[in-house]
């Protein structure tokens, strides 16, 4: 009726296989329902905990769902666990139970705490996703929200084997992850910086970001700078930003502080800002001190923020570096950041049977609506996952559009076709998931028939020189790397 055996992974690993069974919810389901069978529905005690920051929230059940012990609180500390594990034990005891079930629904960050205490105690865990227990909700047809509710519906999640028993991510994966994130959060703090100085360079001197100009008929935006954000203008910003400042130094003066501070300012560029600082409009400059006062501060906050998302990389660079999923850096649009990002949110290889289910819980797998044997028709994807994992996808497919020839032709296509181009980011970034969890698993490079693609190009424009050596003796072989 079913069969185990046991295989050795890629390491020579012994790992084993859950029983087979035709369930209709998958290899989960035949976990599940084995467990189940196995221990007996009787002997199994159900807790379910509503997590919060400083108060958690339980109860205890049967697997049919008699109360044992009525919700109660305890605090998020040892205290408050040795509380619930005297509860379970005391009901383990009365009862003759025999496996404990863990139901957390995954509130913020303050879940994961519990989830390492209550494996390390043994007990089975469930974590379960905040709109699986709406959905519960809703199916009691009571819209209400109080903590005993969600404690019901978490319950029920579990007696119907929804949420997952996946590991949390740990050793390298997670400090990867915690990285990754960490920069992304610091990235978007920096674009707010950026638009907080855009609006105080507006009021000083508005067409040092530029201005539109007449030529031939045709209007055409000019800027002194492609980078508004470079040395060369972050440094006229902070001490020569207003139009007069720029006319009183000149062209000459000008030239000399781009000596002196070896800002490289292009000749075409002085002449623009003192074009611009001829024909500006901008109010006087005693009227803008306050303005360049912030103004000062932002770009202390800016530098701040550029240096410590440099030290991130690094550091990110140096950890990527050393796991498995190093190898998908030999893909040309995938940077070590995108990579590391990719490989942190993916988790580890050998919790999925395919990178269908990876698709899955980013959330960008497409709606499929079928009925009355009609033909399916595709939607919007489901965007019933991790929403930080989707990011990722859609910002690894806009990459790989840009950077990456063979899916740049692909990408085409599909805009050829009538797809929206953000349909064809997240098709793309699907493709590079089920190429990752391939190249991973396997430890296989990247494979194209481009001409002109060398391996040693591709990480030399993404990895520090030392960083190039480690991935060949790695992932290569020393003597190729020689060679190279």
């Amino acid at each position: 009726y079913y069969r185990t055996s046991n295989l050795l992974n890629l390491k020579g690993v012994k790992t084993m296989v859950y029983p087979s069974f035709n369930h209709i919810q998958g290899k989960m389901g035949s976990c599940w329902a084995n467990f189940v069978r196995n221990t007996g529905s009787e002997n199994l005690l159900l807790v379910a905990i509503d997590a919060a920051k400083y108060t958690h929230k339980a109860t205890i059940c049967t697997f049919y769902g008699d109360i044992l012990v009525r919700p109660f609180e305890f605090d998020a500390s040892s205290t408050g666990f040795t509380k619930v594990k005297q509860f379970i034990q005391a009901e383990k005891q009365r009862h003759h139970m025999k496996e404990v079930v863990v139901g957390i629904e995954t509130t913020g960050h303050y879940y994961e705490d519990l989830v390492w205490a209550c494996k390390a105690e043994g007990y089975h865990v469930r974590v379960l996703n905040a709109a699986t227990t709406a959905q519960e909700r809703q199916a009691l047809l009571n819209w209400s929200k109080t903590d005993n509710l969600d404690l019901m519906a978490i319950v029920q999640s579990i007696m119907h084997n929804r949420g997952t028993s996946s590991e949390l991510s740990s050793g390298d994966i997670h400090k990867l992850q915690t990285l990754t994130r960490a920069r992304r959060a610091l990235v978007e703090e920096e674009s707010a910086v950026q638009n907080q100085i855009r609006v105080y360079v507006d009021h000083i001197f508005r067409e040092f970001q530029g201005k539109s100009v007449w030529i031939n008929g045709k209007r055409k935006h000019i800027q002194p700078f492609s980078k508004l954000f470079g040395k060369a203008p972050r440094y006229l910003m902070r001490h020569c930003l207003h139009s007069t400042d720029i006319l009183e130094l000149g062209e000459e003066g000008l030239r000399a502080v781009s000596v002196r501070e070896n800002l490289k300012i292009r000749d075409k560029s002085i002449e623009i800002l003192l074009d611009f600082s001829r024909d500006s409009i901008s109010k006087p400059k005693e009227a803008v001190e306050a303005e360049q006062f912030l103004l000062d501060q932002k770009l202390d906050q800016l530098e701040q923020l550029m240096k410590q998302i440099s030290e991130l990389e690094k550091e990110i660079q140096d950890l990527f570096i050393q796991t498995e999923g190093a190898v998908i850096l030999s893909v040309p649009g995938i940077g070590v950041v995108t990579g590391a990002e990719l490989y942190a949110e993916m988790g580890n290889n050998s919790d999925f049977d395919h990178a269908g289910q990876l698709i899955k819980m980013a959330g960008t797998n497409p709606t499929v609506i079928q009925s009355g044997g009609r033909s399916p028709s595709y939607y919007a994807v489901s965007k019933q996952g991790r929403r930080v994992f989707r990011n990722v996808v859609y910002q690894v497919g806009r990459s790989l559009a840009s950077n990456n020839p063979e899916m740049k032709q692909r990408f085409e296509t599909m805009k050829a076709r009538g797809k929206h181009h953000r349909q064809a980011y997240i098709a793309l970034g699907n493709r590079m998931i089920r190429l990752a969890f391939s190249m991973i698993r396997y430890q296989t490079l990247y494979r194209t028939e481009q001409k002109n693609y060398t391996l040693h190009d591709q990480l030399s424009k993404k990895l520090y020189s030392k960083n190039v050596k480690y991935f060949y003796e790695k992932f290569v072989a020393p003597d190729n790397y020689l060679s190279a």
